[in-house]
């Protein structure tokens, strides 16, 4: 019985642990679990393409098809691995990713632009500092602090507003993070890939618009835990 119990400690780990498996077509990440992934171990990621993903309910659908969220690249590590496959699948860029500003503070910057002041998201105390509240994300497995150090731009880099004769003023801004520079073959070292994209994608705008190429995006990367 002693010699029983001892060959049992001595067998290997590997034996009694399940492997981990992604359902297809995602990629497997290994993470170290912290407070702010919510402990997760173990991480599947994917690239769809869906057209019109720029507009976040049709990323999030596309997600939820999988059984996954919108989610985003937690290192550098993470973000080269996914940018290879993107190259090799060769799936247009950019690509939508988990990140929205919250609703209060794009109402902070739309009163901010109906009074013609400096909107500045580093200097901003508060929750609308992009250290602290400023996004929203829909993926609670992924620490995002990596991902909100790597902005191409300032933040948010693109707003506006319309109006009509006497009507309201109405005002816009580019709210939801999307993935970019995964094509780029240069020296890679260090890149920023953030961005920010309007959350409609190119629902209502003219082809004829010039933002319309802007708003383009028919990818979207999605996440969740394995089988």
């Amino acid at each position: 019985m002693v010699a029983l119990l001892l060959l049992f400690l001595t067998l290997p780990v590997a034996v009694f642990t399940k492997d981990v498996k992604c359902p297809e077509g995602f990629l497997h990440f290994k993470r170290t679990p912290t407070a702010k992934n919510n402990h997760t171990k173990n991480w599947c990621m994917k690239v769809s393409v869906y057209e019109n993903v720029g507009n976040r309910d049709n990323a999030r659908s596309v997600c939820l098809a999988d059984n996954a969220t919108l989610t985003i690249p937690e290192n550098r590590e993470e973000y080269e691995a996914i940018s290879a496959y993107i190259r090799k699948a060769n799936i247009s860029e950019p690509h939508a990713i988990d990140g929205q500003i919250s609703q209060k503070c794009k109402l902070k910057m739309f009163r901010h632009q109906r009074l013609r002041l400096e909107i500045n998201t580093t200097r901003w105390t508060g929750d609308c500092n992009i250290k602290k509240n400023l996004f929203t994300f829909d993926d609670v497995n992924t620490d995002t602090t990596f991902a909100l150090t790597q902005f191409e731009w300032s933040v948010p880099n693109g707003q506006g507003a319309t109006q009509h004769d006497r009507d309201p003023k109405l005002f816009w801004v580019d709210e939801c993070l999307k993935m970019s520079q995964t094509h780029y073959t240069g020296n890679r070292t260090g890149l920023p890939f953030v961005d920010l994209s309007w959350c409609m994608g190119v629902d209502g705008t003219d082809k004829s618009d010039w933002r319309f190429k802007y708003r383009v995006i028919n990818s979207v990367l999605c996440g969740r835990r394995p089988l």
